[in-house]
Parts: C-alpha cells; sequence; structure tokens
C-alpha cells in the first residue's frame, strides 16, 4: 500500500476539482515540507467554490501562527486535540447558535407531532378506518420526495436563508390545518408541511459541524436533540390546555394548530435574518474569534463548507464506502419504532383504559425520558466515545418493553404504559446517528448527502411503522408490537459490525502512516476516503 506522504500530493495534483495555480510539483512540495498548519492559506486556488470556505477565509487574513495540536495515538480514542478555543468564543456560539438549533428541532417535532395530539381532540372525527395512519404515512413520503432538493438547496445556498424560508412555509402550512375537516384536506396540508419540514434535521446537523469538534458537536447535537422530548411535554400540556376550549365552529384542535402554526412562522422569520451562514460570516464573531473557531474546528478533517456541487463524493458515498448502507439499515430497523410510537403513543395509551386528558397529560414523562436517555448517552459519548456500545445498549431497554407488551393484557394499566415508556430508549438512537454521521464523514457534498439519505430512510420507516398499526388489529396491535421487537433486536449485531469496521479500518491507517508525518488537508474538502489522516469515531 502505498504511503500516505505518496498518496494525498497525487490526489490533490491530479484532481480538477482541487486544483491550483501553481504547478503540480509545486503542490507537492508544500504538502511534503509542510511548512505551516494552514497551508490552504498559502495556496492559489482556481476557484473559491472548489474548496472549503475555511482555506479561503485562511488565505484572506493570512494566518498560519496558530498552534494545533493533534494526538497521533488514535487507539482507543475518537476524537482528536485541537487548538484550544477560548472559553468566552465557546460560550458566544452556544448563546448564539445553539438556541436556533433547539427552537428549530423542537417546532419541527412538535409541528410533525401536533396530529398525534389531535387524535385525543377530535380530529379522528372527520377520519374513517385507516385514514389517520395514512395522514402519518403521506407527511413521510413527502418528506423523502423533497430530501434530495433540499440537501442541494443547503449545499448551493447560504443555510440560514433556505432554513428560515422552510421554517417560516411549514409554519404558514401548520396554521391552515385548522381550516382542514375532511381526509382530502388533512391529506394536501400534510403532504406539503412534510415536503417543508425536511429541511430542518439536515439543517441542524450541518449547522453543528460548522462551528464544534466532533467532541463538542456530540454535546450539542444532544442538546437540541433533546428537543424531541420538550416537544412531547410542550405538546402534552398545549393539548391538555386546548382540550379546555369548547367552540362551536372553531374547535380545540383547529385552535391549537392556528396558535403553534404562527409562532412557527415568527421563528422562521427570526431564522432567516439573525442565523449566520457559518462562522465567517457570524455577525457575533469578530475577526480574530473568526479565527479561532476555524483554527479550532480544523481537528475535525470534515472542513466548514463548499459551495460547489460534486458527484464525485455522492458516487462514493453510495458505491465506495462499506459503511454506508450498514448504518443505513440500523437507521431503518431502528426508526420503525420511532414511526410508530410517534403517531401511535397517544392511541395505545388510551387503550390501556386512560380517558383523553389523563392521555394527554401521560404523554408528558414520554418527554422527560427522551430527554433524560439523549442527554445522558451523548454526554457518555462526549466524554468518553465509545458510540458503538452505548449506542448498542440503548436497544436493550427497547426489546425488553416490546416483549412485555406483547405479553401483558391491556388490563395492566401501569405495567403496559411503562413498557411503552422503555421503547423511547430506540427511538433516542437517531441522535446517536445524528454524531455519527457528522463525525464520520468528510468532504461537503458527502456530508449532505449522507444527512439527507439518512432522513430519506428514516422516514420510510416512519412511512411503514403507522401501517403496521392496521384498525382491524386494535386494541391490542400484536403484529405491530412484535414487528417492533423484532427490529430493535435485529439492530444489536448490526451496530456492533460498523464499530468493528471503523476500529479496523483506524487500525489500517495508523499501520500506513506509522512513523510518517501527518499532513494538513482539513479545508480541502476531501473525503474521509480520500484523506488518510481522517480516523473515524466508534
Amino acid at each position: 500500500m502505498s504511503s500516505n506522504n505518496e498518496k494525498i500530493p497525487d490526489t490533490i495534483a491530479n484532481n480538477p476539482e482541487l486544483s491550483t495555480n501553481s504547478s503540480d510539483s509545486s503542490v507537492k512540495e508544500q504538502f511534503s515540507q509542510e511548512k505551516s498548519s494552514s497551508f490552504t492559506s498559502s495556496i492559489e486556488l482556481d476557484s473559491d467554490r472548489d474548496v472549503d470556505v475555511a482555506a479561503k477565509f485562511l488565505r484572506e487574513n493570512k494566518t498560519s501562527n496558530i498552534a494545533v495540536s493533534e494526538d497521533n495515538d488514535s487507539e482507543g480514542a475518537i476524537f482528536y486535540g485541537s487548538h484550544e478555543l477560548p472559553k468566552k468564543t465557546l460560550r458566544k456560539l452556544d448563546m448564539f447558535v445553539l438556541p436556533f438549533l433547539c427552537m428549530t428541532y423542537l417546532l419541527m417535532f412538535l409541528d410533525k407531532a401536533l396530529l398525534n395530539y389531535a387524535a385525543s381532540m377530535g380530529i379522528k372525527d372527520h377520519l374513517k378506518g385507516n385514514d389517520f395512519a395514512n395522514l402519518s404515512t403521506i407527511f413521510g413520503a413527502s418528506y423523502i420526495f423533497m430530501e434530495p432538493l433540499v440537501t442541494y438547496l443547503i449545499q448551493r445556498y447560504p443555510i440560514s436563508k433556505i432554513l428560515g424560508a422552510f421554517i417560516m412555509t411549514w409554519g404558514a402550512i401548520l396554521a391552515c390545518h385548522s381550516a382542514c375537516k375532511s381526509y382530502a384536506s388533512l391529506m394536501i396540508v400534510r403532504t406539503l408541511l412534510g415536503m417543508f419540514e425536511s429541511s430542518s434535521a439536515v439543517g441542524c446537523i450541518a449547522i453543528s459541524g460548522m462551528y464544534y469538534t466532533k467532541a463538542e458537536q456530540s454535546a450539542r447535537i444532544g442538546f437540541w436533540a433533546t428537543q424531541a422530548g420538550t416537544g412531547y411535554i410542550v405538546g402534552g400540556l398545549i393539548s391538555f390546555g386546548f382540550q379546555h376550549y369548547h367552540g362551536k365552529d372553531f374547535t380545540s384542535w383547529q385552535i391549537m394548530f392556528l396558535v403553534v402554526g404562527l409562532f412557527t412562522v415568527a421563528f422562521g422569520l427570526i431564522t432567516f435574518f439573525y442565523l449566520p451562514d457559518n462562522v465567517t460570516n457570524a455577525w457575533f464573531l469578530t475577526k480574530d474569534e473568526k479565527l479561532q473557531v476555524v483554527e479550532h474546528i480544523r481537528s475535525n478533517q470534515t472542513g466548514l463548507e463548499t459551495k460547489k456541487f460534486k458527484m464525485s463524493q455522492v458516487k462514493e458515498l453510495f458505491l465506495k464506502d462499506k459503511l454506508t448502507w450498514p448504518m443505513l439499515f440500523i437507521t431503518a430497523a431502528s426508526q420503525i419504532c420511532t414511526g410508530a410510537i410517534g403517531t401511535f403513543s397517544v392511541t395505545i395509551t388510551a387503550t390501556f383504559g386512560f380517558d383523553s386528558y389523563e392521555t394527554a397529560l401521560l404523554q408528558l414523562p414520554i418527554g422527560a425520558i427522551t430527554a433524560m436517555i439523549i442527554i445522558i448517552t451523548t454526554q457518555m459519548i462526549s466524554r468518553w466515545g465509545n458510540i458503538t456500545l452505548i449506542t448498542t445498549s440503548m436497544y436493550i431497554p427497547a426489546i425488553i418493553g416490546a416483549i412485555v407488551l406483547i405479553s401483558l393484557p391491556l388490563s395492566h394499566k401501569v405495567g403496559n404504559l411503562l413498557s411503552l415508556y422503555l421503547l423511547y430508549s430506540g427511538s433516542c438512537v437517531i441522535t446517536n446517528i445524528y454524531i455519527w454521521n457528522s463525525c464520520n464523514t468528510s468532504g461537503y457534498t458527502k456530508r449532505v448527502f449522507r444527512n439527507a439519505i439518512t432522513m430519506i430512510v428514516y422516514n420510510v420507516a416512519c412511512i411503514i411503522a403507522p401501517q403496521m398499526f392496521r384498525a382491524n388489529q386494535a386494541p391490542r396491535y400484536v403484529p405491530a408490537k412484535i414487528g417492533l421487537l423484532v427490529t430493535q433486536c435485529v439492530c444489536v449485531p448490526a451496530q456492533l459490525y460498523v464499530g468493528y469496521l471503523c476500529k479496523k479500518e483506524n487500525q489500517r491507517r495508523d499501520k500506513e502512516q506509522e512513523g510518517q508525518k501527518k499532513g494538513k488537508y482539513e479545508f480541502l474538502d476531501m473525503t474521509d476516503i480520500e484523506n488518510r489522516n481522517f480516523r473515524y469515531i466508534y
């Protein structure tokens, strides 16, 4: 196998997307000498769209004096050392960026889940048979349809403008739910809602990778993903509160959709104007602080942002990356659980014998449980790594919960309710998948498309899952519960297999680079396969 110092310069010199005005030999000489920790600032690029915006920013500001510590010992460790970011600057990032991510994910989850709460508020009076399940299915189908286009728009145009415009639009569509009293009209608004909510998760993941190191991303993704739990609590309280409204022409579920929809529109407007597109134009950072953040995230080996679409990276994702398909399988299998309980948790809880008010309030513990699971597991990953073992352990409670739900008669209210709560452990795995995608993928086009295909598969699972709960199987829904058990069980060996592949690839690269100096290729928009300095978390 060729050594890294031979392989990387050839890759750069022969790739027209990474070409320079200098001769190939001079580029190779820059790589071999490695005189500067920010060598990308010293090369002249044919097009600013060809490489990461961080390379252009460093070049324009002529920075090469900020030291970056690197840890060459990757065995047993998943996060590399980096330039130490001042705590004041990190607090600024958390103060101005993290709230946007948290609120975006909260509204995405809440707005999608309001249909679940409306089930106990009278919306089913306008539906029959499997109509309610079909409303969830069409949401997922439209989400899938729109995801590739959203991903393309996020790469080509300012992410804050795309995200803000989509949030405003889906908020308006949510408000339009209040005018719908037929199955056909509800199908239309659910289709449109799915299309525009498709921007939320991929947008949040992309933004997280722009500002934080891998360890920090794990913690911050945990913070904003925790809003799924907050969404259960807020949704339960909103549902409980609006159930006390008794209007004739305008029912409780209609005014609920209207109020939440208008609030979402207002937040989208704020996002459009105040969320920065990336570090280099963050209005709340000084020039020196921007340079500090760029150097801080250098160790991710994933870059910042590149506005040029690169089909070669998409091909690599689907045809050459041996981790792609196992991770998509895990996403599909684990999130069958999410699709099921996300739509039918209220319906299932009601089968245990609780009335509509109790059913709404019993969603509150779900939020607390979800938030606790996400916070605890993501903070563990941020501090100790071991994402494979931590994620694998999350399937065990869900498996136990599914077994008990299958076995217990509905008359055991408490036992069934606690078992339903256990299922949310498996559902929360999607947060760890976000972390895995963000930390284990380099090359901007490849990364945003990995996030996109993950969300597509996630929504395929959310399409399949509600259809498992057929009206003729009520109230126990035993076949659906068996399906949940099987899908959670198969995730255990699949998760361990992915961890094994990552560990072996790291060991292969360690051996390949043994005794050699590491090059500085972080901001040339190379993929994790092209950049042999890249190490996978496991």
